[in-house]
């Protein structure tokens, strides 16, 4: 069998992933997700202050101010339902995808997933 039908059959797999029920419920919690303002605010904030976090952190600086910023809007996130739904879709997708790959693996007798642990 040459890689050109491999491939086919790799971007059929991919067409049929596309048509799960789960994929199509990810997609959908992150448009939500990106829809939500409130959310997609609190988001930017956090980036930003924890990107001055590690910066003052790789600087020897230790902010237990900005740490408890962080755990606040990490909080309010949390809270937020779209975020939850996003969050719960994303793990049910990957479920999936974690399934299909141990199904790989197993036939061809190689841990793929190891591969991408590493």
């Amino acid at each position: 069998m040459s890689i050109d039908v491999v491939r086919k059959k790799a971007l059929a797999l991919a067409d049929a992933i596309l048509e799960l029920e789960e994929y199509k419920e990810f997609v959908e919690m992150e448009r939500r997700l990106k829809d939500d303002k409130v959310a997609q605010e609190l988001l930017v904030e956090f980036q930003q202050k924890q990107q001055d976090f590690v910066t003052k952190q790789l600087s020897g600086e230790f902010d237990q101010d900005l740490l408890n910023e962080l755990t606040e809007i990490q909080s309010k996130l949390n809270a937020r339902e779209s975020v939850i739904n996003f969050l719960e879709a994303y793990n049910r997708l990957l479920a999936v995808l974690n399934e299909i790959v141990d199904l790989i693996s197993e036939r061809i007798n190689l841990d793929i997933g190891e591969i991408y642990r590493r």
